[in-house]
């Protein structure tokens, strides 16, 4: 059984890192926005697409850490769905915060592993560098979420509530400090969140760089040598 599952990671470890990133691509630009205008369907969607996305990492890492972090997610957020049709509040809204936090945790860890892993440079392994970027901005968004569940005034614009666009809106500003285009209507007042729109901007505009220079060295040193 473990050998088994070590061919099938060794198999399918890279082209899983295009479908990871087709698949939270969906769920970030399509799913969000179509679960703000309360599309009927699209909550149940996302969590089926939430649950493939944590079987195909759980291919691609194996281990024990990832798979508790990916697990307790999918309860955390099943929890909140439940919730929400019972006796929905503001603790619905940690769970999913929390549920995001982790699976963002756990793609950046394994991802990332795989994506700066010595050997040769891959069309799979590249798209994986964008699926990294995508996974930093998803987990900054859970982050800004857990900061205006606790203060009211923490942005101006919006004010942080269990409702359908939440998730939307909170994507939007945060790929927006990562991209350094800004989010325009949406301002960070509170301390902390001002202090990590900042930290989000500069990871934004170093990441590229610095995975140039990744790449350039991963491919030199697969070259063979004269």
């Amino acid at each position: 059984m473990v050998r088994s599952m070590s061919e099938l990671r060794e198999r399918w470890q890279d082209p899983l890192l295009t479908a990871l990133t087709i698949l939270l691509a969906v769920l970030i630009f399509v799913l969000a926005p179509l679960r703000a205008e309360r599309i009927p369907g699209i909550q149940e969607i996302g969590f089926a697409l939430v649950t493939v996305l944590t079987g195909a990492v759980l291919v691609l890492s194996g281990k024990r850490l990832a798979l508790w972090a990916l697990l307790i997610a999918l309860v955390l957020a099943a929890i909140a769905s439940v919730r929400r049709h019972f006796h929905p509040s503001m603790v619905d809204v940690y769970l999913d915060a929390t549920a995001w936090l982790l699976i963002s945790l756990a793609l950046m860890s394994e991802v990332g592993r795989v994506v700066f892993a010595p050997g040769r440079v891959t069309y799979h392994r590249v798209v994986g560098a964008i699926l990294l970027y995508l996974v930093i901005g998803l987990a900054f968004s859970a982050i800004f979420t857990f900061i205006g569940a606790a203060s009211e005034n923490a942005f101006s614009g919006y004010i942080v509530k269990d409702s359908a666009s939440l998730a939307d809106t909170m994507i939007y500003f945060s790929f927006g400090a990562l991209t350094g285009i800004g989010s325009g209507d949406i301002t960070a007042l509170h301390p902390v969140a001002r202090s990590l729109v900042l930290v989000e901007a500069m990871v934004g505009q170093l990441y590229p760089a610095t995975l140039l220079a990744r790449i350039v060295t991963l491919e030199i040193e697969d070259r063979p040598r004269s």
